[in-house]
């Protein structure tokens, strides 16, 4: 599944609105997603959530969040990028919300593949900012705190 709609640079979800998206394999996002603070937007994807170059700041020291919502992926979160600086820098990457990676334990990983190259010392590639509306706003599922319990031989 990828997530760019035709010839927009950024989707805006509707206001009052929850969403849960569940995605059967890959997700690929390679468009600026806005989520209003009367909305939540949760994907749970079963494979990778991949986040292509092309979403960021050119602006290194730009704190605009350029993808919101929950997003947990039951392996890898990718955040591509060219890592080279003989290409020059990457865009940065703000996200507004919470990433889960590894979700289903078995060995996924956050992969930053992005350099800012001469700004690294002073600005960091990726940042997450909290997003409380989300907690608020959240429905029931999404809130409901599992626990899994264990009983092991002394």
């Amino acid at each position: 599944v990828s997530i760019k709609p035709p010839e927009l640079t950024r989707y805006i979800f509707p206001e009052n609105q929850n969403y849960v998206i569940l995605v059967n394999g890959n997700l690929t996002i390679n468009t600026q997603l806005v989520v209003p603070t009367t909305s939540t937007v949760t994907f749970i994807v079963s494979g990778d959530i991949i986040v292509t170059k092309d979403v960021g700041e050119t602006d290194y020291i730009s704190s605009n969040a350029d993808i919101q919502g929950f997003y947990s992926a039951d392996r890898n979160f990718i955040v591509q990028g060219n890592d080279d600086c003989s290409f020059g820098a990457d865009k940065r990457l703000n996200i507004g919300g919470a990433v889960i990676v590894n979700a289903a334990r078995e060995s996924g990983t956050f992969q930053l593949q992005r350099n800012l190259c001469a700004n690294n010392a002073s600005c960091p590639v990726f940042t997450v900012q909290e997003r409380p509306d989300f907690i608020l706003n959240a429905p029931d599922i999404i809130k409901k705190r599992n626990t899994i319990y264990q009983e092991v031989a002394p």
